[in-house]
């Protein structure tokens, strides 16, 4: 159960860990044999593969990369792995993360307070990221790739993350005009009065800007690499509203499945800051504990010692494409397929440019 130890279930269900034992016994259960069979050749090159697409992340994101993927693999091969196939990567990461320290975070318990925000690493292409995170537990709760901006869009992306782990408490924003939705949903179901949307300076919300920091590095730098590389190169032009379709065509899924991706493996991946739990199990283990604030101040859940932001405009629109005209469902069938491996994006990027040139300029 996202890597408990048996005394930690046993607390979870309120009975013995002798119990859960007896449990695993009778069912044939045995923690080696959880562990995916696997030689080091396979697992390096796995790991390779994992590195390509996510190349900072250090032991405990691949193990969790791995875990995300199906593999659960024991740390001190995670560890071994990582040093054949990236030993300089390894050694500076390591002397980076000696020189990092970190205050207790004063939010009491899970969806006390969840934290929410756009990043606009890839505005340039008319692409934006909605996230939010628990401030307790630093589960994501959810990460999603768009075209627009819209309130409507990050309220859709807020209310599949409330089916799925609850409704928080509290919220806290930047002043985004792409909150309001969110906004008024908690003051209608959480009350007014009590600070159930509290919105401040992006300075204000460090719990998430320190999670962009990673999600930026891990898979959003990919990407915006990749479409710089194709402006240089004179096969992409961010004004051109062909070129554009054709981007979020061949790339939206891509960004979003590499999202996904990395949020099942930071759910999964250990904390050292928590004794080695993971959010998962930070939000599993506490998600019964009680929030006994019926009123906060306008501080509350800021991390002071957080990474600062800079700061947006009020609301960031993003236009939409605009094509001569609508594509026919026959237009839009010829296209290429958009759940392609992020290896042959690039492919259907140019074929899709040449499709719809085709189509609109002659």
């Amino acid at each position: 159960m996202y890597g408990l130890k048996v005394e930690d279930i046993a607390a979870l269900y309120g009975v013995s860990r002798w119990t859960v034992h007896r449990r695993m016994q009778q069912c044939g259960l045995r923690v080696s044999e959880l562990y995916s069979d696997i030689n080091d050749t396979d697992l390096d090159s796995l790991m390779l593969e994992i590195q390509r697409e996510h190349p900072q992340c250090g032991y405990h994101m691949m193990r969790a990369f791995l875990q995300a993927s199906g593999h659960l693999i024991q740390f001190v091969r995670v560890r071994e792995s990582l040093l054949r196939v990236d030993p300089e990567g390894t050694q500076l990461r390591a002397l980076a993360n000696r020189t990092l320290h970190r205050r207790q975070y004063s939010v009491p318990a899970p969806n006390c307070m969840w934290h929410i925000d756009g990043n606009h690493k890839l505005i340039r292409w008319r692409f934006v990221i909605h996230g939010g995170i628990d401030g307790f537990s630093r589960l994501i709760v959810y990460l999603n790739a768009a075209t627009n901006n819209k309130a409507t869009t990050v309220l859709d992306a807020f209310l599949r993350a409330v089916s799925q782990f609850g409704l928080p408490s509290r919220v806290r924003s930047d002043k985004g005009g792409e909150n309001i939705e969110v906004a008024h949903f908690m003051v209608q179901n959480r009350g007014e009065n009590r600070n159930s949307h509290i919105t401040g300076r992006s300075v204000h919300n460090q719990r998430i800007e320190r999670l962009w920091r990673d999600v930026n590095t891990q898979v959003l730098d990919l990407f915006h690499m990749l479409f710089f590389h194709l402006e240089v190169t004179g096969f992409l032009n961010p004004d051109d509203e062909i070129h554009l379709f054709a981007l979020h065509w061949a790339f939206l899924a891509q960004i979003k499945h590499q999202l996904n991706t990395f949020k099942e493996a930071w759910n999964l991946h250990r904390l050292r800051t928590e004794n080695g739990r993971s959010p998962y199990q930070l939000w599993l283990q506490n998600r019964e504990a009680a929030d006994d604030l019926e009123t906060v101040n306008d501080d509350y859940g800021v991390d002071w010692d957080g990474p600062h932001a800079v700061e947006d405009a009020d609301c960031i629109s993003i236009p939409d494409v605009e094509l001569p005209r609508r594509l026919t469902a026959e237009e839009l069938a010829g296209l290429p397929n958009r759940e392609m491996p992020l290896n042959e994006a690039i492919d259907a990027y140019m074929s899709t440019v040449a499709q719809l040139t085709g189509i609109f300029r002659h």
